[in-house]
């Protein structure tokens, strides 16, 4: 089965408004005098989800145009995109326990194999450049309270 990309797109609108109301739900909706922290998310996750449904709606009513249906994702780009999203996912699971630098490094070095080719000397270029400019950035410049690295700084 092909998922064209506005039928991707709505059920990806879908899947986010409803995980948004569920989540808004636990946090309490309060009254209309007084609406609880849950209220806002709970009405953005039903927006976003309503979003979905009408794009979806459109697709529907769109089913019979071949000229309406663009694929979502040519098979040279699902590569790319699962590396990407595991190198996001190593720095999100790395960042906590290994510190921001291990975990930028682990970041670049995944996402590098998301390209065909390209030299080493690019590679830790890239490594220096980025840990560089986002440490910069993130500790000093703006003083978030990151570890450089799990055993201190």
């Amino acid at each position: 089965m092909k998922v064209g990309s506005d039928a991707l797109a709505g059920i990806i609108f879908i899947v986010f408004g409803i995980g948004t109301m569920a989540l808004g739900w636990g946090y309490g909706l309060g009254t209309m005098n007084q609406p609880g922290s849950g209220a806002m998310p709970v009405m953005a996750g039903a927006a976003l989800a309503l979003l979905g449904m009408a794009q979806m709606l459109k697709v529907r009513m769109e089913a019979g145009d071949p000229a309406s249906h663009k694929p979502a994702f040519s098979v040279s780009e699902i590569r790319p995109l699962l590396v990407i999203l595991a190198a996001v996912f190593a720095f999100a699971t790395l960042i906590l326990p290994t510190g921001l630098i291990p975990a930028l490094i682990a970041l670049i070095a995944i996402a590098w194999f998301a390209q065909k080719g390209g030299a080493r000397w690019e590679l830790f270029g890239a490594m220096i450049l980025v840990v560089v400019v986002i440490t910069a950035i993130f500790k000093f410049g703006l003083g978030l309270p990151l570890r450089l690295f799990a055993w201190g700084f």
